[in-house]
């Protein structure tokens, strides 16, 4: 497994503050659409060093403007640092969407993750601590002709490599809707303890926003050698749509995003497929 980072991903997610980052300031405009996603999260404090580690980071953006204009954007940056000095992980996963005219739609999807395998002696525990949070936006100017949505999940697991087997996972996904409003799941194994978990959700007439941070320790005792992977992974997912109307004069604006992160679906699919024993 290749660690794959760059010495600017490392300097964004190491030196600065991931709440600075996550702090999104919206002042009055005309803004058609907007949607925005992001997720970021470190790992430390592991218990043993991993035998290897890796990351993986994807985007992909979409647009379609028939009338009007829309920008979509996207990006992921992941680190595994395992050295002297530090032992860490951390990840950024972001995407926003702005648009303005009557009838165009964007989409932003990125997803960021981190792998290590560890070798673990019978009888030995295996723990780290994490943080992570994950934020949401959206804003319409016109119900009727105008949609944004904006999901984000972060996901770890615990998996033994020789069995295949999940043995741990602790799972958040959220999402916004400017149709159908809000939604928010979690799980996690019992080998996880969140130490804290704190979720603020504000709305103001078509435009709302949703913080979620988490904080907590993994721990668990194996009573035989394992070969232990650890996976996390943040998936966030950013669109925005509108479509002409009998009267397209109601729909007018810029929009104006700054500094948005971040995508989230299909994990509860991938976690469905594994059967979890604990």
């Amino acid at each position: 497994m290749k660690l794959n980072h760059s010495t600017g991903a490392i300097a964004f997610l190491l030196a600065t503050p991931l709440v600075t980052g996550l702090t999104v300031g919206i002042g009055p405009s005309s803004a058609a659409i907007i949607a925005g996603s992001a997720a970021a999260g470190t790992i430390d404090n592991f218990s043993h060093r991993p035998t290897d580690r890796g990351t993986s980071t994807n985007t992909y953006t979409q647009t379609i403007a028939k009338r009007g204009s829309v920008i979509s954007d996207a990006t992921a940056d992941a680190v595994f640092v395992s050295n002297c000095h530090e032992l860490l992980a951390a990840n950024l996963s972001q995407n926003k969407v702005q648009g303005d005219g009557n009838n165009y739609s964007g989409l932003a999807q990125s997803q960021a993750a981190v792998v290590g395998d560890f070798d673990i002696d019978a009888k030995e525990t295996f723990s780290f601590n994490f943080q992570t949070f994950l934020y949401l936006l959206t804003s319409v100017d016109n119900r009727q002709s105008e949609r944004a949505s904006a999901n984000g999940s972060i996901s770890f697991w615990l998996i033994n490599t020789v069995t295949n087997i999940l043995l741990d996972s602790f799972q958040l996904a959220s999402g916004l809707d400017s149709s159908s409003g809000f939604y928010l799941n979690g799980f996690a194994s019992n080998s996880f303890n969140p130490t804290a978990i704190n979720f603020n959700l504000m709305a103001e007439g078509s435009a709302a926003t949703s913080l979620l941070y988490t904080s907590g320790v993994y721990s668990r005792t194996f009573g035989s050698a394992t070969s232990l992977r650890l996976v996390e992974i943040k998936n966030n997912i950013a669109e925005a749509k509108a479509e002409a109307v009998p009267e397209p004069s109601a729909v007018l604006g810029t929009a104006i995003f700054l500094g948005l992160f971040v995508r989230g679906r299909k994990l509860n699919n991938k976690l469905s497929q594994f059967k979890s024993k604990v």
